[in-house]
């Protein structure tokens, strides 16, 4: 049942608010949740009219939350910083001819970043090379010195490899469909890519339209299937993969490792970020 206007509105800004991240006039309209055919006016005059948000120094938010402007301010700055070390690694990671997107994912890539934070990378990589691509990037940022490794206490500014998606596999998963992972799909930013893979990766995401209607104008179309017709088996492929189970067999946690993606989370925000959304929902009766 789709959302109110008023509603819409309180719940996109209680959903920033997870993140202690106050909102524009204009972010609240860009990320406006399940409302669509709306004008940046008609949302404006409905935001003024909420007594449950407030707003100060150009920014809403919730009502008696005013410190988390001072938190956006001081975590962009954090971020600027965090940004040129992730386009170092990537202007390093496009050598390797199967890495076909890398962007960066998270808190980061809304340039809310925390100063401990450490810098996680999505990586899309060419049909039926991702074992391949994930052991030469990790390679490459290996001798960088600047990979994170399990168990590390600091991270600040170490590279996460957390994500790797063949290109063949780039529609996040059916059960995952939802307004979190929606957000992750809109806020990824790309810093290096090859073959208009951007783009693909959005098409094949057009379903996040459902929860972000006016965030996904990029999206025209949805291709219903990129998958190669060609399975020829890849030897070094195949023993790489192998090798790479059998390495992380006793380090795994909460890792994700289906056909065609490989996902490393040391705790799943999903089920947080959704918990205190729902926590809102039942506070403000969304």
């Amino acid at each position: 049942m789709p959302l109110s206007l008023r509603k819409a509105i309180l719940s996109t800004v209680s959903y920033a608010d997870i993140f202690d991240y106050p909102l524009t006039a204009e972010e609240i309209w860009r990320w406006i949740i399940k409302y669509k055919n709306i004008t940046m006016q008609q949302c404006n005059k409905e935001i003024k009219k909420n007594n449950l948000i407030q707003f100060q120094s150009g920014y809403f938010f919730l009502k008696h939350r005013k410190e988390i402007i001072d938190l956006r301010k001081a975590r962009e700055k954090y971020s600027l910083e965090k940004l040129k070390t992730a386009q170092e690694i990537a202007n390093l990671l496009k050598f390797i001819p199967s890495v076909k997107l890398v962007g960066i994912t998270g808190a980061l890539a809304m340039n809310n970043a925390k100063e401990e934070d450490d810098i996680d990378l999505f990586i899309i990589t060419s049909g039926r090379l991702l074992w391949t691509t994930r052991c030469l990037s990790t390679l490459l940022v290996e001798i960088t010195g600047r990979r994170r490794h399990p168990g590390e206490s600091n991270i600040n500014n170490k590279i996460c490899l957390n994500m790797f998606v063949d290109e063949e596999y780039l529609e996040v998963f059916k059960k995952e469909q939802d307004l979190f992972s929606a957000h992750e799909v809109i806020q990824m930013k790309p810093l290096f890519e090859r073959d208009n893979t951007y783009k693909k990766f959005l098409r094949r995401n057009s379903w996040v339209r459902k929860y972000l209607s006016n965030a996904t104008e990029s999206i025209k179309y949805k291709v219903l299937s990129n998958k190669s017709e060609n399975k020829t088996p890849n030897l070094l492929e195949n023993i790489l993969r192998q090798f790479q189970l059998w390495y992380m067999r006793n380090r795994k946690t909460t890792e994700v490792i289906k056909e065609g993606v490989i996902r490393f989370h040391p705790h799943d925000a999903r089920v947080w970020v959704m918990q205190k959304y729902r926590e809102r929902f039942k506070k403000f009766k969304l």
